[in-house]
């Protein structure tokens, strides 16, 4: 869901006696929404991919090539700055241990997680509880599958799209503000998904590569159960914001491709789903 390089692999020549991982050919989700002066592409996406996926097909390619804007859910960000504005809203102070803000059963697999990504538990415990769940997971992600945000979506279509403009639907700040609204019972929920499930990202993956809107809306929607504010902090009140954004734009003529997470435009309270609801005619084209 959040597109900042913490959160969420290459394909060289075969050479002899080398296993190389074989390609993933993916056909994700693409909608059109258009009217006589307006085209609207919407693109689901993964934030960190392997370098090994190949998802760039003819759709998606033909609405690259025409396409005059590219929407995603954040502007172009400096790396360094990005670094530094995670590092400082993230900070937390006098917070337990990272250990203490996990259930008992998950601290064997905390402990393996941090172990497995080479990241430090003394460094994981000064983060607030929401920034160390954002920064396992992208490290997971990468240490497991080989997952990297110059290999995503969105950094894939920015180099296509160099030159044109580029709009933001949130801020850095914003973005990472959502995140620290959240008390810290719900963050430390947040926590310990991280490392519940190590075989989140795959299924993700997996899902979003066959284009799979029903499995992406049941993943999407499984570490909010029974947490209904992290739901609509995160995932509704954003597909709304978002929604609303798009029907406006629709007002003015151009060719616009908006590419956000998946998990943001499969199910019923997608962004799709809102879109159709206010009456615009949105169709999945690929």
């Amino acid at each position: 869901m959040v597109a900042a390089r913490w959160v969420l692999i290459g394909l060289a020549a075969l050479l002899p006696g080398c296993d190389r991982p074989r390609p993933i050919e993916a056909r994700p989700a693409l909608y059109l929404v258009q009217d006589s002066d307006t085209r609207i592409w919407l693109l689901g996406t993964v934030h960190a991919l392997p370098e090994h996926v190949r998802w760039e097909t003819p759709p998606i390619v033909a609405a690259e090539r025409t396409a005059d804007t590219l929407v995603t859910e954040l502007p172009a960000l400096d790396p360094a700055v990005a670094s530094e504005t995670f590092a400082r809203i993230g900070k937390g102070d006098g917070l337990p241990p990272i250990a203490e803000r996990v259930p008992p059963a998950l601290r064997p697999k905390l402990e393996a997680a941090a172990a497995r990504t080479h990241l430090s538990l003394a460094d994981l415990g000064g983060m607030k509880s929401w920034a160390a769940a954002l920064t396992l997971s992208a490290a997971l992600a990468d240490t497991d599958h080989d997952a990297r945000a110059a290999a995503g979506v969105e950094a894939v279509i920015a180099k296509r799209l160099a030159g044109k403009p580029r709009i933001g639907l949130e801020t850095l700040v914003g973005q990472l503000g959502l995140f620290d609204s959240l008390n810290e019972d719900d963050q430390r929920r947040l926590l310990a998904a991280s490392i519940a499930d190590p075989g989140s990202y795959r299924a993700t993956l997996d899902a979003w590569a066959k284009g799979d809107e029903a499995r992406i809306a049941a993943l999407v929607t499984r570490p909010f159960a029974d947490a209904s504010v992290i739901e609509a902090v995160l995932l509704t009140r954003r597909n709304a914001r978002w929604a609303a954004w798009i029907g406006g734009r629709m007002a003015r003529p151009g060719n616009v491709l908006v590419a956000v997470g998946a998990g943001h435009l499969a199910g019923p309270k997608s962004v799709i789903a809102r879109l159709r609801a206010a009456g615009l005619p949105v169709r999945r084209i690929e």
